[in-house]
């Protein structure tokens, strides 16, 4: 008994050791994130692309998924409406943009805790600040794809739950809200479901029960958007020909002659060009794609090494297997577009696997694990070489310990430095214009069952505002609970990409009438009230065809935004609501959702399943 108190004892320095450890190797990560988020974490929203926050989020029924159209925003823009009632929604962006930086770079460190040697310390730091500071991070983030960036912090955790099960042990707690956190959009969720099958139930050798449990968890967490998506009634499949149009415009490439399979090796391969940083077009990208390279190249080798059915074989060779769909996928999209464009015509909600770069996260875990199995390697090949023993009888100091550090944490800035700054100052915070306040109180003044046609009828704004940074149309968000007739028509490099909402190809039909007249009837029949039109150097010179005169009293003019009343003669045509059927089958599914969200309250553990 005396001995086994002295072992508590003796182990009692270590896991304090350890603990300052994961402390520290936090802070760096929580360091890595503000230097590269920088200008984006000041007063105000960050506006880039598909990221549109507005102070308030205004809960909608197009939030719970009662849309016509697509429900791309399902069920993140309801989560943010809920949370910014508590959180002003600038400062919540701030959190969730933190939050899934430093959250990935938690995990990453965590991962590599074992790791043997000198070097552990410095393979820790690493990975700490390469999950943060990667390609695919700062590509995604200037996408404004903030919950995808959610979903690959999840995946190291789900790593760490899958280690958790192969040990014996039960799923955390913690789990299933990751899970839910993860899955905000269908790419998300997509995302974090091939992690979750991968990494906890392939590494965790999970038992029939076990496999119950995550399959439950999984379509819990997705069952919001997965059932939207299905009572989207008013979607179109595309036709063959713009099938083909979308899914090469969406496909993953290599910037300015960089190879596409070196760019999706490296952690890259977005088909958005103004989203890549200037660094990733030259010997960099070749840099980052020899880095992973040899990250895998040690994992292989910790997998032929580990005896046969061992559960050190299993782990690497399923995080291989992840590496391998991350750049087998997108690639495979960018050789056969055709077969792509063909799931996209003929299957509602296919066109979520047009851009396949999304998966690149996938490789992430098996980069982090395999720069912690590359001590192990070399280790091995010391010991191999004559007198390679005799080597190791003295270790390093500590000041080349931390000198190791210092460079294993600067080695991904080194190779991508542009990302500094809010991607050199790309993301920076702004404050919208008052225009758009004003508007939200007029339109609520003036009672309910308003709906405003946004005008030029195009997806994208770049406003002077926004320091001529490309955003979504943020007029749908900024009006609060008024419904918003926008385009989802994209144009990318030149060519047009039709949208999936009937009402896009109705609006443009009514726009396309010879007079005022006319055009403002055609609206008034597709139950337009309001138009708003945006005013800036940047939507100026919008063709006309997409702006046209409309007879109209115009109620507020600004230099950002012009709101006017349609003058129409007939009844507006009313909108159906849902039919209780689909009530009843969104409040299932939501409820699904909040009880994932709630899992690690309500339950102390999910019980693995003993060996039969």
């Amino acid at each position: 008994m005396d001995g086994s108190v002295t072992r508590r004892a003796a182990a009692l320095p270590r896991v304090r050791r350890g603990r300052l450890l994961d402390g520290g190797l936090d802070v760096l990560a929580v360091v890595a994130a503000v230097l590269l988020l920088g200008p984006a974490l000041a007063p105000g929203v960050v506006l880039s692309y598909d990221m549109v926050w507005v102070h308030d989020l205004a809960v909608t029924a197009a939030g719970w998924g009662w849309t016509p159209g697509v429900p791309r925003a399902v069920p993140s823009d309801q989560v943010v409406a809920l949370l910014d009632e508590v959180v002003p929604g600038a400062l919540l962006q701030k959190v969730v943009l933190l939050g899934a930086l430093v959250g990935g770079g938690a995990g990453a460190h965590r991962l590599l805790r074992g790791t043997p040697g000198p070097l552990g310390v410095p393979v820790r730091a690493l990975a700490a600040v390469l999950v943060v500071w990667n390609p695919f991070t700062v590509e995604r983030l200037l996408l404004g794809h903030w919950p995808l960036l959610l979903a690959a912090a999840v995946l190291p955790w789900s790593l760490l739950a899958g280690r958790r099960l192969a040990g014996g042990g039960s799923l955390p707690r913690w789990w299933p809200p990751l899970v839910a956190l993860g899955s905000l959009s269908a790419s998300a969720g997509l995302l974090t479901a091939l992690g979750s099958l991968l990494l906890v139930g392939g590494v965790g050798r999970a038992r029939r029960r076990t496999w119950g449990w995550i399959g439950a968890v999984l379509v819990a967490a997705n069952a919001p958007w997965v059932v939207a998506g299905a009572l989207a009634g008013g979607t179109t499949l595309a036709t063959p020909d713009a099938a083909r149009t979308a899914a090469e415009v969406f496909a993953a490439r290599g910037p300015d002659g960089i190879p596409t399979g070196v760019a999706l090796l490296g952690l890259g391969g977005v088909w958005n060009a103004q989203t890549v940083p200037a660094s990733l077009t030259g010997p960099r990208a070749w840099a980052w794609a020899l880095l992973v390279l040899v990250a895998l190249a040690a994992l292989a080798v910790r997998a032929a090494r580990a005896p046969g059915e061992h559960r050190e074989r299993r782990e690497p060779v399923l995080l291989l297997v992840g590496a391998g769909i991350a750049v087998g996928a997108p690639l495979l999209g960018q050789l056969l577009p055709g077969l792509v464009a063909l799931v996209s015509a003929r299957v509602p909600g296919g066109g979520v696997l047009r851009d396949g770069s999304r998966l690149v996260a996938l490789a992430l875990p098996a980069v982090v694990v395999g720069l912690g199995a590359l001590p192990e390697v070399l280790a091995r090949r010391r010991h191999a070489e004559p007198g390679g023993a005799r080597g190791e009888a003295r270790g390093p100091r500590a000041w080349a310990v931390v000198g190791a550090g210092v460079a294993g944490a600067l080695l991904p800035v080194a190779l991508l430095p542009d990302a500094l700054g809010g991607a050199g100052g790309a993301l920076r915070a702004v404050a919208p214009p008052t225009s758009y306040a004003e508007a939200r109180d007029l339109l609520a003044d003036g009672g309910a069952g308003a709906t405003v046609l946004s005008l030029p009828f195009s997806a994208y704004r770049a406003p002077a505002w926004n320091h001529g940074r490309p955003v979504l149309d943020p007029l749908p968000r900024a009006l609060g609970a008024v419904r918003v007739v926008a385009s989802d028509e994209l144009v990318v490099g030149g060519r047009p990409v039709a949208g999936e909402s009937p009402l896009t190809a109705e609006v443009l039909a009514a726009l396309s009438r010879p007079t005022p007249a006319e055009r403002t009837e055609a609206l008034c029949g597709l139950g337009v009230t309001h138009v708003a039109r945006a005013r800036g150097a940047d939507v100026d010179g919008a063709p006309g065809r997409l702006a046209p005169a409309l007879e109209e009293s115009q109620e507020l003019a600004s230099p950002e935004l012009e709101l006017g009343a349609l003058t129409c003669s007939g009844d507006l045509e009313s909108r159906v609501g849902p039919r209780p059927a689909e009530t009843a089958s969104l409040v299932v599914a939501w409820s699904a959702f909040a009880l994932c969200l709630l899992a690690g309250l309500a339950s102390r553990r999910a019980r693995r399943t003993s060996p039969s």
